[in-house]
C-alpha cells in the first residue's frame, strides 16, 4: 500500500471517524464535544467547561465514556490504581478495525503511543520513570539554576533596544528550548532546526482528534525527528565527554533504543512546548492584572506563588483521560471496565469547591499550589520542578528589565484542544531602567 494512502486510512480508523462524531455533536451545542472539536474560539473554553460543570460532579462524555470537572474527582482519578491510561486499542471496539488501524499505522515515533511515558502503566511505567527520573532530581535541577539565569539574561540582552516584539518567540520560546537542548547535548548552532520540527510534531499533543492534515504533518515532522535524533544519540555515543543528561541516559542498559528515543522526544514536547505556552498564558494574566503585577514588581518575594497562581488560573494541561480496569463507582454513576472517564484539568484548577472565586487572577492565593495543572498520581509531570524554576527565574527577570512591558496589540492563542497556548504575543517593552539586567 501506497504509504500516503496507509497514513490516510489510519488517520480515517484511528481519528477522522471519531472526529466526524464530535462535530455532529459539536453542531448539536454537545459543550463537552465543542471543548474537545469545536469550541467556537480558545476564549470561549471556561465558558463550556462550566457548562459541563453543570450538568454535575460527573456527567456522560463521549463514546460512552463520563466527564468531570470537579476538582476532588479529578484527583482521586488520577492517583487511582484502579485507572489506567488510555491506549490505541481502547478507539477500536471492533477488532477488525484494531487489525487493519494496526497494519497501517505509520512507522514514527508517537508520543500518544507506547514506550511513550504519557500512556505506558505499571510496571512499564515504573521502571522507565525509575529510569529516566534521574534527569529530574532535586540535586539535577538545583544544578540547572545558575545556567537558566544565565540563559534568561542572554535572552533579554538580545530584546535590549527593541520597543516592539513578539514575546512568544523572543523571550517564552527561548528559554525553555536552549535549556532543554543543554539537556539533550545538542549544539547550539541545531536549535533553530529542532525548533522548527518541535512545532509540527506537537500536533499529535495539542489536539484529542487532530484533523488529517495535522497529522500529516506532524507525522513527516515526526519522522524527521526520530532520524536527527537517532544519529544525534549516536553523535552521543562516541562523545564519551559529553556530560548532557541524555548522555547519561544512554549509558543505562536496561534502556531500549525506541525507549531512549521516545524519552528524547518528550523531553523536547514536555520540557520546551508546554513550558513556552505556561510562560506565554503567564505574561498575558499579569499584563491584564496590573495592579497585581505592580504589587509583584515591589514584593519580589511573591513570585513563587504568582507562578502557581499562572499554572491554575490558565492551565496548558487542559484535559485528560483514564480507562476503568474494573467495575466502580464514582458519585453513585457505574464505570464499567474499559469506561472511560474525561477529567477536565482546566475545570478543577477553577472549581468554586476548592478556589474561592475561582475566575479571579490572585496571585497572593493561599491554595494556589493546589492545582493540577501537572496532574497527579504516579503520571504527574516529571519535569515540573524545571517548569516552575524556569518561570520563577524567566519572569520575574522580564519584569523586573522591563517593568513598563505592556500588550501591544491582541495575543493570538493557538486553539488547542489540550495544550492552551498563546502562538504569538504583541508587546511593547518599554525603555529597560539602567542597571536592571542582573
Amino acid at each position: 500500500m501506497d504509504l500516503h494512502v496507509k497514513t490516510r486510512v489510519h488517520w480515517l480508523l484511528d481519528y477522522g471517524l471519531a472526529r466526524s462524531v464530535l462535530t455532529a455533536l459539536a453542531h448539536r451545542d454537545d459543550p463537552f464535544a465543542r471543548l474537545v472539536i469545536d469550541s467556537g474560539g480558545p476564549e470561549n473554553t471556561y465558558r463550556l467547561i462550566e457548562e459541563v460543570r453543570r450538568r454535575g460532579r460527573m456527567s456522560p462524555g463521549i463514546g460512552g465514556g463520563w466527564v468531570t470537572a470537579d476538582a476532588q474527582i479529578v484527583r482521586n482519578i488520577l492517583r487511582d490504581d484502579r485507572f489506567r491510561t488510555i491506549k490505541p486499542q481502547d478507539r477500536f471496539p471492533v477488532r477488525a478495525v484494531r487489525w487493519l488501524a494496526a497494519k497501517t499505522a505509520p512507522d514514527m515515533m508517537n508520543p500518544v503511543e507506547p514506550p511513550s511515558l504519557l500512556v505506558v502503566d505499571p510496571p512499564v511505567h515504573t521502571r522507565l520513570r525509575r529510569l529516566v527520573s534521574r534527569a529530574f532530581t532535586p540535586r539535577a535541577i538545583d544544578g540547572l539554576h545558575d545556567r537558566i539565569h544565565e540563559i534568561t539574561n542572554r535572552v533579554l540582552d538580545d530584546l535590549d533596544g527593541q520597543s516592539h516584539c513578539d514575546l512568544i518567540a523572543t523571550f517564552a520560546a527561548r528559554i525553555p528550548i536552549e535549556v532543554i537542548a543543554e539537556m539533550l547535548g545538542l549544539p547550539g548552532e541545531e536549535i533553530a532546526g529542532l525548533h522548527a520540527l518541535a512545532d509540527p510534531a506537537a500536533k499529535l499533543l495539542t489536539t484529542t482528534v487532530p484533523a488529517w492534515n495535522d497529522f500529516y504533518t506532524a507525522s513527516v515532522a515526526l519522522r524527521d525527528f526520530e532520524g536527527y535524533i537517532a544519529a544525534h544519540i549516536e553523535r552521543l555515543r562516541l562523545n564519551d565527554a559529553d556530560n548532557s543528561i541524555l548522555s547519561a541516559v544512554l549509558h543505562d542498559d536496561d534502556l531500549t533504543e525506541d525507549e531512549v528515543r521516545m524519552f528524547a522526544g518528550l523531553l523536547l514536547g514536555a520540557g520546551f512546548i508546554t513550558t513556552t505556552h505556561a510562560f506565554g498564558n503567564a505574561v498575558v494574566a499579569l499584563l491584564r492584572h496590573p495592579e497585581q503585577l505592580a504589587h509583584l514588581q515591589a514584593h519580589p518575594e511573591g513570585w513563587s506563588n504568582a507562578v502557581e497562581e499562572t499554572l491554575r488560573y490558565d492551565s496548558v494541561a487542559q484535559l485528560g483521560v483514564r480507562v476503568a480496569t474494573e467495575p466502580l463507582q464514582i458519585e453513585g454513576c457505574p464505570i464499567d471496565e474499559g469506561q472511560a472517564v474525561f477529567v477536565l484539568l482546566a475545570g478543577a484548577n477553577r472549581d468554586p469547591v476548592l478556589f474561592e472565586r475561582p475566575d479571579e487572577f490572585d496571585p497572593t492565593r493561599a491554595n494556589a499550589r493546589e492545582h493540577l495543572s501537572f496532574s497527579s498520581g504516579i503520571h504527574v509531570c516529571i519535569g515540573a520542578a524545571l517548569a516552575r524554576l524556569e518561570l520563577n527565574i524567566g519572569l520575574e527577570a522580564l519584569f523586573r528589565r522591563f517593568p513598563a512591558l505592556a500588550l501591544d496589540g491582541e495575543p493570538t492563542l493557538n486553539d488547542s484542544t489540550l495544550l492552551r497556548g498563546v502562538k504569538r504575543l504583541p508587546v511593547s517593552l518599554g525603555a529597560a531602567p539602567r542597571g536592571a539586567g542582573r
